[in-house]
C-alpha cells in the first residue's frame, strides 16, 4: 500500500500473524457479508486489506433460503439467506480467477457442508487453489440441533498453507 507523503520511517508496523500467515495489518471483512470481494471493488483498493473471507462455500450450489432472509428489529438485523453460493466448482472456476485481478494477496475460504464428506470434498478442492488460505468452518444445521441445545455448536479451525 502507497501511503502519499507519508515517510516510510513514520509508517507504523500494522503487520499481524494469522495461523502462521503474515498480513500486512488485521483488517479482514467479516465471510458472506463481502460476497466474494467484486462489490468492494468498485468503491476502494481491496488491497489496503490484510485479506478477505469469501462467502461460504458448499459442495454443491445452493440457492438458500425462500425470502424474506432478512428482519430488522430493534438492535439491528437478523438474517437467514441459508448459505446461497454457486458452489465449490463455481468458486474455483469462476470467482477465484476474478477475485485474483482485484486482491493481489491470499484470501480466506470459509467451507460449509451438511456432512464430512461434503466438508472434505471442499477442504481437498480448495485447498489446491494457490491463492486461498483454508479456513474449516463447520456448523450444525438449525434442524438438526436437539431441542435442548439453543444454539448450533461451532468448531473452527484454520492453517497456513504449507508448501511440499
Amino acid at each position: 500500500m502507497k501511503m502519499e507523503g507519508m515517510d516510510t520511517a513514520c509508517r507504523p508496523d500494522m503487520s499481524v500473524e494469522l495461523s502462521g500467515l503474515r498480513l500486512d495489518n488485521p483488517v479482514i471483512p467479516a465471510s458472506g457479508t463481502f460476497g466474494f470481494g467484486a462489490e468492494f471493488a468498485e468503491f476502494y483498493d481491496l488491497d489496503i486489506l490484510g485479506s478477505f473471507s469469501f462467502k461460504g462455500t458448499t459442495r454443491e450450489a445452493r440457492f438458500g433460503n425462500p425470502t424474506p432472509r432478512i428482519a430488522e428489529c430493534r438492535e439491528g438485523m437478523i438474517n437467514a439467506v441459508g448459505l446461497q453460493n454457486p458452489g465449490v466448482e463455481a468458486v474455483i472456476a469462476e470467482e477465484l480467477p476474478h477475485i485474483a485481478k482485484i486482491f493481489h494477496k491470499p484470501v480466506v475460504a470459509n467451507i460449509s457442508g451438511f456432512s464430512v464428506e461434503d466438508y472434505a470434498y471442499c477442504c481437498e478442492k480448495i485447498d489446491a487453489q494457490e491463492q486461498v488460505v483454508l479456513s474449516r468452518k463447520t456448523t450444525l444445521p438449525a434442524r438438526s440441533v436437539p431441542d435442548n441445545i439453543k444454539t448450533p455448536p461451532t468448531w473452527s479451525a484454520s492453517r497456513k498453507r504449507t508448501e511440499t
